[in-house]
């Protein structure tokens, strides 16, 4: 199974403190993902190479952190001055490329370009490592080409910013009912969503929130570093190095308790779906246990003992 690594975003580099690398090292960051490219940048695809260049890549690089590159697209005809753009971005030796689709798409007279964009773009991503991000619900959005989208990308980074959003009454209602939008049109690739915290929210989420959907989902993502003098809780959080507790007796269906939240959390984590972290260990929560055995190579029975709390990590003294 493909593990995915928790990130942060930038949008403009020079804007953020001057000491941004010991800051992605402390708080134990091991992906970025900053602006490459933008499709009508003084109104023409334009390569960012202010802060896309070998040197500075290899910075990053040099701190175990990867980088990938992501631009906006709008849509439009010009592909092939797109796809030159971009492959000089990749050319500075970025792990992966994010194609980053909104508003604009929403006309279906832009789909057979996004289709023609991806396809080129597919053969010059390297594997495994081309993603898109669009609106963070599909159900509120059912416009924009997701089926295309998927077609061609490996994973999408759904903007889930529920910090800012009204048609749920509660923060995990919000992200179910959007990543229940991905699964019901019927998309394949793996979600990595990725959580807000902004300076224009009215009710910012707190470091705690954002930590716990961070541990809970692997390889989501935190839209973005603050720049000078804006507020965000970006600079706050830990990226990786999640730590399971001691287990101290076998867990099945029927168990309840903190020793379940953290097997939910631990399967979440590692992308197997053990549903809601409630601390009861129903039936989906079994089924992710036995997925995670099957491909461990552990005897499938879909109860956590010594083997299986050990093939994740954790210790156990039962």
């Amino acid at each position: 199974m493909t593990q995915y690594l928790n990130g942060v975003w930038i949008w403009n580099l020079s804007e953020i403190r001057d000491d941004y690398l010991d800051k992605l090292v402390e708080r134990k960051v091991q992906r970025v993902y900053f602006k490459v490219f933008d499709g009508k940048y003084q109104d023409q695809p334009t390569f960012w190479n202010w802060q896309c260049s070998p040197e500075i890549i290899q910075e990053f690089n040099s701190r175990n952190i990867q980088v990938y590159g992501w631009g906006y697209h709008y849509g439009t005809a010009d592909i092939a001055r797109q796809i030159v753009k971009v492959r000089q971005a990749l050319n500075c030796g970025l792990d992966g490329y994010i194609v980053d689709v909104e508003k604009e798409v929403e006309d279906s007279s832009t789909h057979t370009n996004i289709d023609k964009l991806l396809s080129a773009l597919r053969i010059i991503v390297k594997g495994g490592t081309f993603g898109y991000t669009s609106f963070g619900n599909p159900r509120l959005h059912p416009n924009i080409p997701w089926k295309i989208l998927d077609k061609y990308c490996d994973f999408t980074l759904p903007q889930i910013y529920f910090e800012k959003f009204t048609f749920k009454p509660t923060n995990p209602e919000k992200v179910k009912d959007c990543l229940d939008a991905y699964k019901n049109l019927g998309l394949k690739k793996p979600i990595l969503p990725i959580w807000g915290s902004e300076s224009d929210t009215a009710k910012p989420a707190t470091v705690a929130e954002l930590q716990d959907y961070l541990n809970y989902y692997s390889g989501s993502s935190i839209w973005r570093i603050p720049q000078e003098g804006e507020r965000g809780e970006a600079w706050n959080l830990i990226y990786s190095g999640f730590e399971l507790p001691i287990l101290r007796r076998n867990l099945r269906q029927g168990r309840i308790g903190d020793d379940v939240k953290a097997v939910q959390k631990a399967m979440n984590a590692r992308g197997y779906n053990a549903g809601t972290v409630d601390g009861n260990f129903g039936s989906q929560t079994e089924v992710a246990v036995r997925a995670f055995q099957k491909e461990a190579g552990l005897s499938v029975d879909g109860e956590v003992g010594k083997l299986t709390w050990t093939a994740l990590g954790g210790q156990f003294h039962g």
